[in-house]
This record gives structure tokens, sequence and C-alpha cells, in this order.
């Protein structure tokens, strides 16, 4: 322990005498250290840390694929199946159907659109997530008829009831009906499916705003399910049991859309599921910056055999004096590793704002952001990474110069000596591969920088420049047939066309390359079938004026007119 603090005392002499050294190595580490550490933050969040729900390895996500490619993103199940599965599985305690939703929340202050939710009642019981005040949902408050009840965000609690302790049991409008408040949310609750955050849950998924109940009974999926495995039952067990499932349900309803057999309902863990489109990403971008860390612990050691050949009469005199090559050694690294520690403290300092920032970034784009946060798993990260970089930059150039021929070095101190040849060697492989690993990460950014400027310049076959969007919700229960949704709208269009600088307007059911609702149709000149055989398209109606607002060249016909009405012959545009 005396050797080593002694080591320590010389090694903060040598940096005294040599601070623009000493900061220049701390400063190249502390880049490095500091963008891995970062980085790690979102890795650690997304790929390592548990899920914060009860027994997270048991939870699973249920969902629709194609045969042909079981790993395009997941698509949804319609409520007869999520009814089977619930029913007649044999590998799951419990199962849950949730999808997002929105609601119109009006009665206390300024009206405003609620990102929602509609869960079964089991949702949160499976995920082991107790309201933080009042009590969850029962049986009988998701089936048809049942008290309309939800569960508000703790940020809903506090922006429109100020914290109050008796909001429990209020009454709260939502779509011109009155829902009851039987609970709040736990403050730090997130689920990535169902949005950065929502602020109402309200059960009975088979009322969704945007589905009438003709497309349930139709077998139109918009529901994704989470489930509890059954102690002892794996995933690949429970994939099982819903392959049989889907047999069943093919033999059983032959003519629903979701009877494909190209369809599978397909079962993996939530949490890798969760981060499946974000994983390769992660994984690219922290090899991307462990790369950084490789050139900076280069660099470094570049700078510290430099260093060391004028300390070369140094080592050969206490060599001379019986100092042993392992004494040396040890001291080189003790000089390397206190650096590679500062550059570790600076590098957590610097990572703590860049993780603050990539969290903001990240927020409403990854998935778990909330929880990207610099926490003893990621300091231990930064603590181990300093110490690697330490030992990578202080090695080899401690070998090198540890072995000096004291003859030479000693006759030749004072006449111009050079590096040898040895040691010239080692600076030209830390240069080359300095050189290569910089090329790697160069090659990387053109292509990146190339492809983004591509999207950039890709048409995606309407202008959106100058062009603003808002989204509203109508309220069933106020507009309950088309008519009246009809006249609403045109008398906004009406208004907004004549606000000054408003070029055009025009409605529309989803924005450019977000469409969401599908229809089954069936195309002029093919047989006459049932609604369930029908092909199913991807559906979305516009307003007269949609073209010309969104600046879309029309290839052939024409666009709508006002005259397409209900009265009118059905038209369309494809």
């Amino acid at each position: 322990m005396s050797n080593l603090s002694q080591d320590v005392r010389f090694a903060l002499r040598v940096f005294q005498r040599a601070p623009g050294f000493a900061a220049a190595a701390v400063l190249t580490l502390a880049v490095g250290i500091g963008a891995n550490t970062s980085i790690f933050s979102v890795a650690n969040a997304l790929l390592l840390r548990p899920l914060p729900y009860r027994e997270p390895g048991r939870l699973v996500l249920i969902d629709a694929r194609r045969k042909s490619d079981p790993h395009l993103n997941q698509g949804p199940l319609s409520v007869p199946r999520f009814e089977q599965v619930e029913q007649r599985n044999r590998s799951f305690g419990a199962v849950a159907a949730f999808t997002p939703e929105v609601f119109n929340l009006t009665g206390r202050g300024d009206p405003e659109q609620i990102p929602a939710a509609r869960v079964s009642w089991r949702f949160f019981e499976i995920l082991g997530v107790p309201p933080a005040m009042g009590r969850g949902f029962r049986a009988e408050e998701d089936k048809p008829g049942g008290d309309l009840v939800v569960m508000i965000s703790d940020g809903l609690w506090q922006r429109r009831f100020a914290r109050d302790a008796g909001v429990i049991g209020r009454a709260i409008t939502l779509d011109s009906r009155d829902y009851t408040i039987i609970g709040v949310l736990p403050a730090d609750f997130r689920f990535a499916f169902l949005g950065p955050a929502i602020d109402i849950v309200s059960p009975r998924v088979f009322e969704l705003n945007a589905v009438n109940p003709g497309m349930v009974q139709a077998g139109v999926g918009f529901l994704n399910l989470v489930a509890r495995l059954h102690d002892g039952v794996s995933v690949a067990a429970a994939q099982a049991d819903l392959d049989r499932l889907s047999a069943q349900y093919r033999a059983e309803n032959p003519k629903m859309p979701d009877a494909d057999p190209g369809l599978v309902v397909h079962a993996g863990n939530l949490r890798d599921e969760m981060v499946s489109g974000v994983r390769t990403a992660v994984l690219v971008l922290f090899g991307g910056v462990s790369l950084v860390l490789l050139i900076a612990c280069a660099n470094v050691a570049s700078l510290l055999l430099s260093r060391a050949l004028g300390r070369k009469r140094e080592i050969a005199v206490r060599m001379a004096v019986g100092a042993t090559r392992g004494a040396l050694i040890r001291q080189l690294l003790t000089e390397s590793l206190i650096l590679a520690l500062l550059g570790g403290v600076l590098g957590a300092l610097l990572s703590s704002w860049g993780t603050r920032a990539l969290a903001g970034l990240a927020q409403g784009t990854l998935p778990r952001a909330a929880e990207i946060r610099t926490d003893s798993g990621v300091l231990l990260f930064t603590l181990g990474t300093s110490v690697f970089a330490g030992f990578v930059f202080g090695l080899m150039p401690a070998l090198q110069v540890s072995r000096p021929d004291l003859n030479m070095v000693l006759r030749t101190e004072g006449r111009g000596a050079t590096g040898g040849r040895r040691h010239n060697a080692l600076r030209n492989l830390l240069v080359v591969s300095q050189v290569a690993l910089s090329t790697v990460l160069l090659i990387a950014c053109g292509l990146l920088v190339r492809n983004f400027v591509q999207l950039s310049a890709a048409s995606p076959g309407f202008d959106p420049y100058r062009l603003l969007t808002l989204a509203i919700t109508l309220p069933p229960a106020r507009y309950p047939d088309g008519a009246r949704r009809v006249a609403f709208f045109d008398e906004l269009l009406r208004q907004i066309r004549a606000l000054p600088g408003v070029r055009a307007a025009a409605g529309t059911t989803a924005l450019p390359v977000h469409a969401v609702r599908f229809s089954m149709a069936l195309p002029e000149g093919q047989p006459m079938v049932p609604l369930a055989e029908r092909p199913m398209f991807n559906i979305q109606q516009v307003t007269p004026g949609y073209a010309a607002a969104m600046r879309i060249p029309k290839r052939y016909g024409r666009e709508f007119t006002g005259g397409d009405d209900a009265q009118a012959p059905r038209v369309v545009m494809v």
C-alpha cells in the first residue's frame, strides 16, 4: 500500500511539471468516456434495466404477425381473437387488451383533447401496478352497460384538480358523457405501447371511439394483448399454445378476415418487444462511440509514449540504482490510471448533461425514454470504462519504455539520440490505428449524411412546407350521426379559410404516411361475397380541397368537389 501511495504522489508531481500534457490527455479521455457513458445510459434504460412492473420476466406481448415476415412491426388483434385467447389459453394466468384512445375533456376550464387508453379490466393487475389513490377496474365495469369509470394520471390530477384528495368519486365529462373517477395512477407509470404519456384510462376496449360496432364483430383488429405467464411456462410453450388456438379460430371462423392462414398470433417477452424497433440502432450507436473511445486511447497512448521518450534518462537511472522493471511498469500504469480516472470524472460530468439532452430528445420517439438517467449502474460503467481505458493506453507505452538499453541511453544522453526503431514502430502502429478507426467512423458518418440528404430531398408526394395541422375528435354523444359531423367540419373549414393568411384548408381522417383506418371493400368485377370475406383496404377520408391544400399533383381525373355529398354517386381517388 505504501508503494502505491508513493507511486500516486510521484505521478502527481510528474503531472505538475507538465500540466499541458495532463490537461490534453484528460480532455481527450473525457470526450470518449463521456460519449460512452451517455449512450450506455440509453442502452441501460432500454435494453438492460428490468421493466418497472411486478415480475417483468413473466410478462409477454401478444400481437399479430405475417408468417412471411414475423419480424415486421406488431399488428393488432380483433375482439373475437382476444376473447378466445383470454378464455381458452392454458399458458397465462391472465390476459388483458389495450389500445390508444382520445377523449375530449370539457366542463372544467378550457376544453382539452386528452391522450388516453382503453384497457380491459385486468390490465393493471397483470402489470402489478396498483393505483396511487382509489381502486382499479372491476369486471362488471368492463361489460356493455357497465358504469362509466376512468382512472386518471398524476399529471392530470395535478393540472386539472390541483391534487385534491377528494377527486375519487368525482364526475368528469369526456366526449359529452359523465365518467366517474375511481383512481389516480402512480406518477411514474409508463407503458410504451400506449404512447409517451396518457392522462385517462377507461375500460371496455370494444367501445373505442374510432371503431364502430360493426367493425368489432367483423373481426377488424385494433387491440394488442399483454399477458402474465403461469409459473414454469416459457414463452416458447405459450407460443405453441397460441398456435393451437389459432388453428381452432380458423376452423370455427373460416370467413373472418383475421382467420387468414398467413397471420400468426405471436407472443414475445414484453421488454424485448418494447425495444425491438430500436435495439439495433442503439447497439450500432454504442459501437460507434466505443470506436471514439479507442481513438482517444490511441491518442493518449501516443502522448504517453512521446512523453516517456523524454524521460529515458530518468528511467535508465532508476533502473541503474536498482529499480525493477515491474516497479517501473507499476509506476507508469499508475500515471495512466490517474489520467483515466480524472478523464472519467470529467466524462461523467459531461455525460450527465448529454444524458439529459438525449432523454429530452427521445421523448415520444424512444420507448422507456423517461427512464433514461444516470444511476449507480451507469456510474459503475463509467468507473469500469475509465480503468479499462487506463490499462489500454498505458500498458503498451509502459512495456516499451521500461526496458531501455542502459549503456546506450546513459552514453548518448545529450547527443540528440532518437527514440529507436522499436519506439518508432509503436508510434507508427498507434498512428495507423487512429487513422483506421477514424476512417471507419468517417465512412459511417458519410453514409448517414448521404442517406439523410437523400431522404430530405425525396418527395413525399405532397408539399410539406407552410402546412399546419390540428387534431379534433368529436364526441359521439354530441355528434351521433354523419350529418352532424359533416355540418361541424363544413363550418369549421369555412371559418378557417376566412382567416387572414390561409390559402387553403381541408380535413382528413389521418395525416400522410400515418393512415390508420381500414375498411373492407369489393372492387368492381369481383364476385359478391360476405363482408367478412372481402379484402381490406387502407382508407383515408378527406374533404374537398384536400389535394389543393396539400399540393398533391393529380395524374388523372379530378379532385372531390362540394357536389360529392351524401346524395351524389359515391366516388373515390386512388
